[in-house]
């Protein structure tokens, strides 16, 4: 009996995913690229999932928990601007507010008057980007494992660091990086956060394997990990690095952003899994706390692809949200 409702839970999400429909417009010169789960009609208040990365993609997305919700409102899954299927910009512009305005070009182009954001790490930033430059057409906000604290962030990946890979931790006090760091003045939170961003990447790097501790990072268990490179390859898309490659270099601050939580006075979802050290339960706890209408929720067995290793629990806390008036 169990087999036969999980082969038909399986069939239905496949049945969903192959629904979906791929629409490709033109914003401020770059095409993007997103899918709907439906026609969308003007009176919709549709769900937009903006992915992370930077540069990753949304098919992992509407692979897996997206399908679940589409029940529950109509569904838009968007590449966005040098990511997935979406075109990269002649002009190398990846910044939090070109990304948003690529949101409210995607806005128009449905013919709807108010959205939901939904942002999944780096895809936090510019769902909350989007929901503080373009409030009257918000409905609601939903931040999934979102980098929306990075010197948070970057005291979580830290403490990973030490707990997973102790000699590389203190190896690494004796190298440039770790002697910058600790001269870092620690009220000086975007000096801070830079100082240990970059401890942490040439730390990570030094090791035999670094994947080990990003992975450490992002998946509770083994079988989460082999599940998204199975997804992946399924999808065929590949990151440039391009988009990374921009948000984290030496002419961005992103490493010193925060959202602004006075911004935000819709009602705001802020969910997270347990175990992700990408961006930290505890900072996104206090975020939330924050908030003038915030509700989190915490997924007990899940890293940071909550959505892909928590399903069911994941589709349900967004379901109770999404209902709620």
């Amino acid at each position: 009996m169990l087999k036969a409702v999980v082969a038909l839970a399986a069939f239905a999400v496949a049945s969903a995913h192959a629904e979906q429909a791929r629409h490709d417009i033109v914003v401020d010169g770059v095409r993007i690229t997103y899918w709907t789960s439906r026609d969308i009609k003007p009176t919709d208040t549709p769900v937009v999932f903006l992915h992370g990365g930077p540069g990753y993609n949304s098919y992992s997305f509407r692979r897996t928990a997206g399908p679940m919700l589409e029940g529950d409102a109509p569904m838009v899954y968007m590449d966005e601007r040098g990511s997935g299927a979406s075109e990269r910009p002649i002009s190398r512009d990846y910044s939090l507010g070109a990304m948003a305005a690529d949101v409210e070009g995607v806005r128009k182009a449905l013919g709807v008057d108010r959205i939901i954001p939904m942002g999944h790490s780096f895809g936090g930033a510019v769902a909350a980007t989007y929901a503080t430059t373009y409030a009257a057409h918000v409905d609601r906000l939903i931040l999934v494992d979102a980098a929306i604290d990075m010197p948070a962030a970057m005291g979580v990946w830290m403490d990973a660091l030490k707990a997973s890979q102790p000699d590389a931790w203190k190896a690494e006090q004796a190298t440039d990086a770790g002697r910058a760091l600790a001269a870092t003045d620690p009220k000086d939170r975007c000096a801070l956060s830079r100082a240990r961003f970059a401890f942490v990447m040439e730390a990570a790097e030094k090791l035999p394997d670094p994947t080990v501790f990003y992975t450490m990072q992002q998946f509770r268990k083994p079988e989460g990990k082999t599940e998204q490179k199975r997804i992946d390859a399924e999808g065929g898309f590949r990151s440039s690095g391009e988009v990374a490659g921009a948000v984290f270099g030496p002419k961005s601050d992103f490493v010193c952003y925060r959202a602004d939580p006075t911004g935000l006075s819709m009602p705001v979802l802020v969910i997270v899994g347990k175990y992700d050290y990408s961006v930290g339960a505890a900072p996104l706890k206090t975020f939330a706390k924050e908030l003038k209408n915030g509700h989190f929720v915490e997924l007990t067995d899940s890293a940071h692809f909550s959505y892909q290793e928590q399903p069911q629990a994941f589709v349900s806390a967004v379901e109770g949200f999404l209902r709620q008036r």
